[in-house]
């Protein structure tokens, strides 16, 4: 890897972006437009949050509780959880080949969970007890002939070897859940 400039540090909204991701809407944007510009392919998506100010937590989640399970997490394991300097929350896959499987109802599946709706979406609970998760980001890269997952953690890993730790919300890879 050469210099900051060539390199753009992976957990940083400027990695996305160079790296083909698209989009960068807020979770309120595609809320109300019912996530229209994702496309229905198989792919990978981030959630990331423009600001690097400390963040504030919410001591209850907004997100479903799941196979009667409350996703929230304590708040002091929030703030071990996070990862200082990155705006890169999450990372998330839609590995297809079903409808249910593709980007766009991936990330309505996810973003209806935060809402309190009862879907299958455990992974990346987290977010949904930031206080400004509405103006978070998401972004998303099509892989159509890649495997999402290799993809998926692939991305993990560089944010890993930069950080020490895998993004704010991905609770995986030897993490406690």
């Amino acid at each position: 890897m050469g210099s900051s400039r060539e390199s753009p540090d992976p957990g940083s909204i400027a990695f996305l972006s160079r790296e083909g991701f698209e989009g960068f809407r807020s979770v309120g944007q595609l809320n109300a437009d019912g996530c229209v510009e994702i496309p229905n392919i198989r792919g990978i998506y981030a959630v990331a949050r423009e600001s690097l100010d400390p963040p504030r937590f919410l001591p209850r989640s907004t997100a479903a509780r799941f196979r009667d399970t409350d996703p929230t997490l304590p708040i002091p394991e929030l703030e071990a959880l996070w990862v200082p300097g990155a705006q890169v929350l999450y990372f998330g896959r839609a590995r297809g080949p079903g409808v249910r499987s593709l980007l766009k109802q991936r990330v309505k599946r996810y973003l209806r969970f935060g809402h309190g709706r009862h879907v299958a979406h455990w992974d990346g609970r987290a977010i949904w007890q930031l206080e400004d998760r509405s103006a978070l980001r998401v972004a998303w890269k099509p892989t159509p002939r890649d495997d999402p997952a290799r993809a998926e953690e692939e991305y993990e890993n560089q944010f890993e070897r930069h950080y020490g730790a895998l993004p704010f919300a991905n609770l995986k890879q030897g993490r406690d859940e």
